[in-house]
């Protein structure tokens, strides 16, 4: 059999307990007894809400491999904490104070990553490339349905979430690695030998897949808008105004941002020990764990991979005195003979200690929260103009206030303003979905903050990417791998 390009599945099969299969080698199989053919699965809208669902499922979950392993789902998978241990690592929020060689993320932690020792980068690209793999399954089975019964309401509703979920991988992808090849189809004959897109052309897809997604989605959630596990318009609009920032397009990052900010019916600054929990109006966006003993019960993936973690003393000197963030949302690690003291991030309250099989499920993983928007909303309008400067400043404080310190004076400088911003993104966002390495990296400042990071010497400019898997360069030989490694 042949190999396919990104080691992910082949084309045309979805499994019945909603998962694409996570076999690498499926070219010129038969359909599994066990599985729904792309055209079975659109005959009717029951049929393809179960596959909906596996898209989903997939993102926190995992497939067939992923499953094998659950301890390790918060590390493997892109989408259910893996982003935030290995760029938590590869930033100055995360690390081991032993500082070893055998430690997880050592690699990441004092940027060594080579060729030869990949840390979680290859499990990152793989999982997002799977999830990719999924979205662009259902994108292709509902543009080719014919099936009177799967009808119009649900095809825009399965095409509007596919595609957000696409851009989303995508999104992360071109940040960490990217030189990326850009996939839209599963044919094995489209992607076998993808050359490297540019960053640019990445962007473009993800806008167009997110404008797209935007017409086709509702703006209510599910279940009286309470549990917030499906993507509708108002995510699409968080990962828009993301993804301008992104790209230095202020005035649609400031717009969309502001578009949810405003919708006050659905959305509000939650309080500390609230804004992770299910019901938090904080949230935009999260995705609800399943309760297994093997995925950890009702702990989710990210919370129970991170007991323990320890926070940087960077990160715990950058909180001001007075900043509730710092005893909400961290834990103290206490000191032992073969466990030095620290701090661990505690977000997420059900964690490795206290998980409990069938328990009750009190918090789901956010993926996007409103807070963000107050913040990007602050950034882009201050790069639209100093003139914006007190509207900036009262965004910044409806973050500093909620957290317990005082508001900051309209009388600040320009330059006081900006390392304002940075400032509370850097707190309020830490251990989040790697914001701080993005961040770093897109203002450029991660050379100057990293390279004076003992640990990270002799600092290697070319570890800001993580290196495109080799097997991926082998079997493709039009990608070319970042510079450095």
């Amino acid at each position: 059999m042949k190999r396919i390009a990104f080691n992910i599945p082949a084309a045309g099969v979805l499994l019945l307990g909603l998962l694409v299969t996570g076999c690498n080698k499926m070219l010129d199989i038969k359909d599994p007894v066990n599985s729904i053919t792309t055209n079975q699965v659109f005959q009717s809208d029951e049929q393809a809400a179960i596959a909906l669902n596996g898209l989903y499922s997939y993102l926190i979950s995992g497939g067939e491999l992923e499953v094998n392993t659950g301890e390790t789902l918060g590390n493997d998978l892109y989408s259910a904490g893996g982003i935030t241990l290995a760029a938590g690592h590869s930033a100055d929020e995360l690390y081991h104070p032993s500082l070893s060689g055998d430690d997880k993320y050592y690699v990441e932690t004092a940027a060594r990553i080579t060729l030869q020792k990949l840390g979680y980068s290859t499990k990152l690209w793989k999982s997002a490339y799977k999830a990719i793999f999924n979205a662009n399954a259902l994108i292709e089975g509902v543009k080719a349905a014919k099936s009177k019964e799967f009808t119009q309401a649900y095809r825009q509703r399965v095409m509007g979430e596919a595609l957000a979920v696409r851009a989303m991988g995508y999104f992360y992808l071109v940040n960490l690695f990217e030189k990326i090849p850009l996939a839209l189809s599963i044919d094995y004959n489209d992607t076998r030998q993808l050359p490297s897109a540019s960053p640019a052309v990445v962007y473009q897809q993800i806008i167009s897949d997110l404008e797209e997604a935007s017409g086709y989605l509702s703006e209510d959630y599910d279940g009286n808008n309470v549990e917030r596990i499906r993507i509708n318009k108002w995510y699409v609009k968080a990962m828009l105004a993301r993804v301008y920032l992104y790209t230095k397009n202020y005035e649609k990052a400031w717009q969309h941002a502001n578009d949810v900010i405003n919708r006050t019916d659905l959305f509000k600054l939650e309080s500390l020990h609230d804004v992770f929990g299910i019901s938090s109006r904080e949230v935009i966006f999260q995705l609800k764990q399943v309760n297994t003993l093997r995925a950890r019960g009702n702990a989710t993936p990210e919370g129970y991979v991170k007991t323990g973690r320890y926070l940087t003393p960077m990160l715990m000197n950058a909180f001001e005195t007075g900043d509730n963030r710092k005893t909400a949302w961290t834990a103290a690690i206490a000191g032992g003979p073969f466990t030095p003291a620290g701090f661990s991030p505690d977000k997420y309250k059900i964690n490795s200690t206290n998980f409990v099989f069938g328990g009750y499920r009190s918090e789901y993983y956010v993926v996007m929260r409103l807070a963000e928007m107050y913040l990007i909303r602050a950034e882009a309008n201050m790069l639209r103009g100093a003139v914006n400067k007190n509207a900036v400043i009262d965004d910044l404080n409806a973050i500093r206030v909620r957290a317990g310190l005082k508001g900051l004076p309209y009388t600040l400088t320009d330059q006081q303003v900006t390392d304002a911003i940075a400032q509370e993104r850097r707190i309020e966002l830490f251990a989040e979905w790697g914001h701080r390495w993005l961040d770093l990296k897109r203002t450029n400042k991660a050379t100057a903050v990293l390279s004076a990071i003992p640990y990270k010497q002799p600092w290697n400019q070319h570890q800001l990417l993580y290196p495109i898997p080799p097997d991926e360069i082998r079997w493709d030989n039009h990608l070319s791998q970042n510079i450095g490694y």
